[in-house]
């Protein structure tokens, strides 16, 4: 009996031509492929940046409620916004009443090799509400302490924000001698029963890293070399009533500039 010969093919592939993709074919699949990833790239940067602002804004309520407890806790008195990088630091006990402290950093911000080292940047910790953002004690100032603190931080602030640790500015004028009305904050600091509309007043800016030479924002001229993050063209601030907003560059010029009386003197 004879054997039928195979040419080593399977059975069901005998007598057809396998086919393939051509050059051609593959080229268009892989400009469809780039053309649909150049369309959506952007659409996830947005998305994720958007995610940013949103948690810079949860950050930025959970302070702002804690400045608000503070002041409930010490005869409806805001805390002060440290307006003199190192100052509490320097006299703990003169300047305890600030929000957070540290070493006056600002002579080695252009510097990347010393960011993380000891000194560098702000210490939330050693500041007065940070009982009440964290509940846990205030600490001592420790030159060394480095543990960072996911509700200081914005999202978009960058290596140069995670070495400062502490991403949002008080504003400047909260400080005793500072404007208010047509006179001055006094010497105990801002008393909330005494803010003219604080649904207007600014408490926290969510400042620039690369311009955050002290965790006080000072308006007006004075604000002249400061920045701040923005998130999709819109800035976070949270205001003297405990709520935030997301205002545009235009808006933010005019409120710490032209309108800096209007914005950040409480007493106006």
């Amino acid at each position: 009996m004879a054997i039928p010969q195979t040419t080593g093919r399977a059975p069901q592939l005998q007598g057809r031509r396998v086919s393939g993709f051509t050059l051609i074919e593959l080229l268009i699949v892989i400009v469809v492929i780039a053309i649909m990833a150049a369309l959506l790239l952007p659409a996830l940067s947005k998305t994720r940046e958007q995610a940013k602002g949103l948690a810079c804004r949860s950050n930025m309520k959970q302070l702002a409620l804690a400045f608000l407890m503070y002041s409930e806790d010490n005869s409806d008195t805001f805390p002060w916004p440290g307006g003199t990088p190192g100052r509490s630091v320097l006299s703990p006990t003169q300047y305890s009443a600030d929000w957070c402290g540290g070493e006056n950093y600002t002579a080695r911000m252009g510097l990347q090799s010393e960011w993380f080292k000891p000194g560098f940047g702000l210490n939330a910790e050693c500041g007065s509400v940070y009982p009440y953002v964290t509940s846990q004690p205030r600490q001592d100032y420790d030159p060394n302490f480095k543990e960072p603190m996911p509700v200081y931080r914005c999202p978009s602030a960058g290596r140069l924000g995670e070495a400062i640790r502490v991403n949002y500015s008080a504003n400047g004028w909260m400080d005793p001698s500072r404007p208010f009305g047509n006179g001055a904050v006094p010497p105990r600091g801002l008393m909330t029963t005494t803010i003219t509309d604080p649904s207007h007043k600014v408490l926290l800016v969510n400042e620039d890293a690369k311009t955050m030479t002290s965790p006080a924002f000072p308006p007006g001229p004075a604000s002249a070399q400061r920045e701040v993050i923005y998130h999709l063209d819109r800035s976070n601030i949270a205001f003297m009533d405990g709520h935030i907003e997301s205002v545009t560059p235009r808006l933010f010029s005019l409120m710490q500039g032209k309108d800096a009386q209007l914005y950040f003197n409480a007493g106006k």
